[in-house]
């Protein structure tokens, strides 16, 4: 849920996934550094203030949330960093006060990761990275992990993280729409260049604050012959039923 201070990477978790934009955006320049764990998300841009993230008119106040249960996001993860595509879904399971259980199941090709990391929503722990609980769910059975500096969650989200090779550089930031999953928002863009593989790379990623997942698509592609690297899209997002 909130990409992580770990020991290995710097991440932020946002929201309720975990987040590697900034580290996929190489804006924090650490490697190992990292959806999101999982999705194109929050940033920590070296120069750039990061905007909170709302989905609704009014910043929710300490002790509430803005998810519900049922709440549930689908993002798809392609380009060359994978070897098959990589589905990420994530829905709200439980809900008390802004107490949340979180399921995750990530999918790439036959084999699937599936936990609940439970979370309380609040600015302090989102920018202190803080996962109350995580339960990796083997024979479908829960089984809780001790996630010591935030490394479990990192390796159940890595199948989503692409790093590349240095600190992002002509970082620029700026109002944009974007459209995905039927939808039309009004975004923060971020774009810039880095390296991946020893070549020239360029990337563009979307925060959206009336979004209630805060992230939206982000692509990372080569700047000299326009193959996608990485491609981050929101698939399909809403509430169901309880």
């Amino acid at each position: 849920m909130f990409p992580s201070d770990l020991a290995l990477s710097v991440m932020r978790i946002r929201s309720l996934h975990v987040n590697s934009a900034a580290l996929q955006l190489g804006l924090v320049g650490v490697m190992l550094l990292g959806p999101s764990f999982g999705c194109a998300g929050a940033r920590a841009i070296d120069s750039t203030p990061s905007s909170p993230a709302d989905a609704s008119s009014t910043t929710p106040s300490l002790g509430a949330t803005r998810y519900q249960v049922g709440d549930y996001v689908l993002y798809r993860y392609s380009g060359a960093f994978t070897p098959s595509p990589v589905t990420l879904r994530e829905r709200i399971m439980k809900q008390e006060g802004n107490r949340l259980t979180i399921d995750v199941v990530v999918e790439r090709g036959g084999e699937q990761r599936r936990w609940r990391q439970v979370v309380t929503d609040t600015p302090e722990n989102e920018k202190n990275n803080v996962v109350d609980e995580l339960y990796e769910i083997v024979d479908g059975a829960p089984r809780k992990l001790t996630n010591a500096n935030n490394e479990d969650v990192f390796r159940l989200y890595a199948w989503t993280v692409f790093i590349p090779e240095q600190k992002a550089r002509d970082v620029r930031v700026s109002r944009a729409r974007a459209s995905f999953g039927g939808q039309s928002f009004d975004c923060e863009r971020t774009e810039g260049r880095n390296v991946w593989r020893g070549r020239p790379i360029r990337f563009e990623a979307f925060d959206c604050p009336d979004f209630v997942w805060t992230h939206g698509p982000a692509r990372f592609w080569d700047e000299q012959n326009g193959t996608d690297v990485s491609r981050v899209e929101v698939v399909e997002f809403g509430r169901e039923p309880r």
